[in-house]
């Protein structure tokens, strides 16, 4: 990739490798293999209790995803010579305010900006020809959809499964095709033994997300993906053992609240308020992850597919921007299939648009001083 290429290029020198999540980091220790690279979530990194620290190289991945306060936080405690910028703003902003990175262009030299337009998540034309028209907003999106069956009615088509690693990605967490009840009826299929601890039901083969925890951190972190393979419970606790989506050995769970089973299986136990005896029991009394049959398309920002469903009604066409059409069908590997009548696809491909960041641009030209590169 272009980052790893730029760590080669820079490989005698120090880098530092920032992003907003977890899986974010572990990708691009996965992708970057140069000396003296250093890896971050841009939360820890601002939170060091050092302050101060130099670096050459300043890299940022998936910029679209830092809010504004975020950013300036990171610049205050870092001290580098160059900095890399990586990102899409087609993606779905940060949840903090932050649109800093699809102004920035406007304030910088354009040969200091590059845009790729190869993929690397995918090798299927297809669906790599449908993220450009969507991306651009050709006029010939919905032919593309049609030649490549991309579209389907609300059915039991939804729950039809193709594959272990598959994702059904929704709007909103209630209603009928509402991501609680999408997972009720998933899991309903799933003839695994049902195994019920504090109201919740678990049963092996059930896809899980994690949330963020620092029960088991670094090894599990937010939105890893992950299968449960195995369950026992007890009057105290209930215990899981879980097929992490990453590699993971004896010598990474050392010293953490795990034992590893083999493979990239790991064990833990969660225990019931009575029976904890940790002074600090809130982290091993919640289960740490989520049943993931469905999940919502901002949960799923950075997550990837062999298969992905979005399901979009009538009840929240109108909340489907761009951005979070664009994050919703670039999550798929190789299978999509989009769930709507023929009108709501009419309306959300009527309303999709580029965020016009102009008004933004002259506030920060009035009020900073600063000077587009336009004039």
């Amino acid at each position: 990739t272009m980052v790893n290429h730029i760590a080669h290029y820079f490989n005698d020198k120090s880098k530092l490798f920032l992003a907003q999540t977890n899986p974010a980091i572990d990708n691009l220790k996965r992708k970057v293999n140069a000396q003296n690279s250093t890896f971050s979530t841009i939360s820890s990194q601002i939170h060091r209790s050092d302050f101060g620290m130099v670096c050459d190289l300043l890299i940022i991945d998936e910029c679209s995803t830092v809010g504004n306060s975020d950013l300036l936080k990171v610049l205050e405690k870092v001290d580098f010579k160059l900095l890399v910028l990586v990102g899409d703003v087609y993606q779905i902003e940060s949840i903090k305010f932050g649109n800093w990175f699809g102004i920035i262009p406007s304030f910088i030299p354009s040969e200091s900006v590059f845009e790729l337009t190869t993929p690397y998540r995918t090798s299927n034309k297809a669906l790599v020809n449908f993220w450009s028209k969507v991306r651009n907003i050709d006029d010939d999106i919905a032919e593309v959809i049609v030649k490549n069956g991309y579209s389907s009615v609300l059915s039991e088509a939804l729950f039809e499964s193709h594959g272990d690693d598959e994702i059904i990605l929704c709007l909103n967490y209630d209603g009928l095709y509402g991501i609680n009840n999408v997972n009720r009826f998933l899991q309903s299929g799933n003839k695994r033994a049902a195994t019920t601890w504090r109201g919740s039901i678990y049963k092996v083969g059930d896809p899980v997300l994690f949330y963020e925890s620092e029960r088991f951190h670094p090894v599990i972190y937010n939105n890893l993906k992950g299968q449960i393979v195995g369950i026992e419970l007890d009057p105290n606790w209930i215990r899981f053992d879980v097929e992490l989506d990453r590699a993971v050995s004896k010598f990474d769970v050392d010293g953490q609240d795990l034992e590893w089973v083999e493979g990239s299986t790991v064990r833990f136990k969660v225990y019931d308020r009575n029976a904890s005896d940790d002074d600090d029991d809130s982290l091993n009394i919640t289960v740490p992850f989520q049943v993931a049959y469905a999940v919502s398309i901002h949960k799923a920002q950075g997550l990837e597919y062999d298969s992905v469903k979005i399901v979009i009604t009538d009840a929240n066409e109108e909340d489907i921007t761009h951005n979070i059409f664009y994050t919703a069908i670039t999550r798929a590997r190789d299978r999509l299939q989009i769930f709507w009548t023929p009108e709501t696809q009419q309306k959300v491909l009527q309303n999709l648009r580029h965020n016009a960041n102009s008004k933004d641009i002259a506030l920060l030209k009035s009020r900073r001083g600063l000077v587009s590169v336009n004039g």
